[in-house]
């Protein structure tokens, strides 16, 4: 489900999306401890999904207005200056 799908939910659906995220997550928690899960990446997605589950959640309870993503500013090399190289003189 994507960010825009949850954001449409209503305030029911996603309490109840987020109870059923919480008991996969301790399924998946299960799994892990008796060595039966295939893979720890489905641990990382369910926790990713709870935590835009409840970001979401907050938003609507706070009334804030929705958020686009915003490109990073980019540091070009050229704009880096190089470290200062330390020189040993030689004992003579």
């Amino acid at each position: 489900m994507k960010v825009a799908e949850i954001r449409e939910l209503t305030a029911e659906e996603l309490t109840a999306q987020i109870d059923e995220t919480r008991k996969n997550i301790l399924e998946l928690r299960f799994q892990h401890a008796l060595r039966k899960l295939e893979s720890p990446a489905k641990m990382r997605l369910a926790r990713k999904k709870l935590a835009q589950l409840l970001t979401i959640e907050t938003e609507k309870k706070l009334g804030q207005p929705k958020k686009a993503a915003e490109p990073k500013a980019e540091t070009k090399a050229a704009e880096k200056k190089p470290a200062a190289k330390k020189t040993a003189k030689a004992a003579g």
